[in-house]
């Protein structure tokens, strides 16, 4: 990176970013036209970020902005609600960037949550193990010793992971060194981790330990987890941003189908066909979408093998009133509830004991036995899989960023898969291309993000 970009990336993000190349054209007084592609949270912040500094269009080919910041309208027993069906959780330790965004700059309404956990095998009545919480005393808890000790010692190993940056090792690496007993690795310490990344134990074991553990330690403080949610949910993080957009064209149910170069510019044509000239592209894309469009570009296979090395799982994520996957007896619900089914483990999070304002239930629902009876929404995600590969690939992402004009944003590029990613791949990008970024003063100064490299 040159001392300018050095210079601008440390002013607009409080911390000295990854390498942007010399060649990136770090951003002046003049005004350019940039095409953001995808309106999910990193390329509608990004946008955000360029407002009034440059003419942006941006690109959705859904029917409204959000990307995996999806919420949905709920009606359970007279009472209305936002629920996410995507993304949800953050918080000031976790999201430290993110959660300054949402509450101190959109002033966004916010609500505390109370996190738990309960995990059980399908078909059986006593968990395997069930965490203390504020109605759940420890001393009532006894039974459950074994696995807490083994949470325990994981959370232990996670801040060594941290505390050393290490992406290295591997799920299976980190819970093989552990001191617990052979049977209670199987049948829940790997289960566990699963099915906070939403994967089976299979693909758990292959996640960087420190990725698949991040969001389950960073929030920790004095043995509670400070999460908040939205109130109205992250649909209204986006609606917020998109309100102040001034020199920004957002386009929706257009989504870019082909990149050309041509001399010195892009020209971006869009689903409806119309051509969009630009000096620099930011791709705000998963890396699967992203890699199509950048085989179209000459000479940019090393490129597009980059983007491969971005692993992905297939998720279901279900909305549903009726507590189908909760456990046999109410003494044992907690907020996030894992059932164990062989190889698969996911988790059904109950709003009751979430946030309290409505009965509802958050369930990932790709490999459940049966459907929920009473079901109020279903969507398709594709979850990252973090191996080390996909840290080594970020790297070589984050070295080619800003290669003539083409840009990468998205929780993808750095760090783990969260909000708090995705906007700092936005301020990476702003750092260069507006420096003056109005937007950008309004955040302040900014805390040390986790997702910085």
């Amino acid at each position: 990176m040159t001392a300018a970009g050095i210079s601008a990336a440390t002013a607009l993000t409080g911390v000295t970013v990854g390498t942007v190349p010399a060649h990136a054209g770090v951003g002046g007084p003049t005004r350019q036209r940039v095409v953001v592609i995808g309106g999910g949270i990193a390329g509608v912040a990004t946008a955000w970020l360029l407002d009034g500094q440059h003419d942006v269009t941006l690109l959705e080919a859904a029917p409204s902005l959000g990307g995996h910041a999806i919420s949905v309208p709920v009606d359970v027993d007279g009472h209305r609600a936002m629920v996410d069906i995507g993304a949800q959780f953050f918080g000031p330790y976790s999201h430290p960037i993110y959660n300054k965004l949402v509450t101190s700059v959109l002033h966004v309404p916010t609500v505390p949550n109370t996190l738990d956990n309960t995990v059980f095998q399908y078909g059986t009545q006593t968990p395997l193990m069930v965490s203390p919480s504020v109605d759940r005393p420890i001393t009532d808890l006894l039974q459950y010793l074994p696995a807490l000790q083994a949470v325990a010692e994981l959370m232990d190993g996670a801040r060594d992971l941290e505390a050393r940056r290490d992406w290295k090792v591997t799920v299976a690496d980190l819970v093989e060194s552990m001191n617990v007993d052979e049977k209670l690795k199987q049948d829940f310490v790997y289960p566990y981790v699963a099915s906070v990344n939403g994967a089976t134990v299979t693909q758990g074991k292959e996640f960087s330990a420190r990725a698949a553990l991040a969001l389950a330690v960073r929030p920790l403080v004095d043995d509670r987890t400070e999460y908040v949610n939205a109130r109205d949910g992250l649909g209204s993080v986006i609606s917020a941003l998109a309100d102040e957009f001034t020199s920004v064209s957002p386009l929706i149910n257009s989504g870019a189908t082909g990149i050309a170069r041509h001399n010195s510019q892009y020209l971006v044509t869009d689903s409806q066909g119309r051509v969009h000239p630009a000096d620099h592209v930011v791709l705000a894309l998963p890396p699967e979408p992203a890699a199509a469009l950048v085989a179209q570009l000459p000479q940019s296979g090393p490129l597009a093998r980059t983007c491969g090395r971005f692993r992905y799982m297939p998720a279901r994520i279900v909305i549903h009133s009726d507590p189908m996957y909760m456990p046999q007896s109410t003494a044992d619900w907690s907020s996030f509830n894992i059932t164990t089914d062989g190889d698969f483990c996911e988790a059904s999070i109950a709003y009751s004991r979430l946030r309290g304002d409505v009965a509802v239930y958050k369930s990932w629902a790709l490999h459940r036995r049966q459907e929920p009876k009473q079901l109020l929404a279903s969507m398709d995600f594709r979850h990252p899989l973090i191996t080390p590969d996909f840290i080594l690939a970020q790297g070589e992402l984050q070295r080619r960023n800003g290669e003539d004009g083409l840009w990468f944003a998205g929780s993808h590029v750095f760090d783990v898969d969260s909000q708090e990613s995705a906007l700092y791949s936005a301020l990476t990008i702003a750092a260069s291309l507006a420096p003056e970024s109005t937007n950008r003063a309004r955040l302040g100064t900014l805390p040390t993000s986790p997702a910085a490299p």
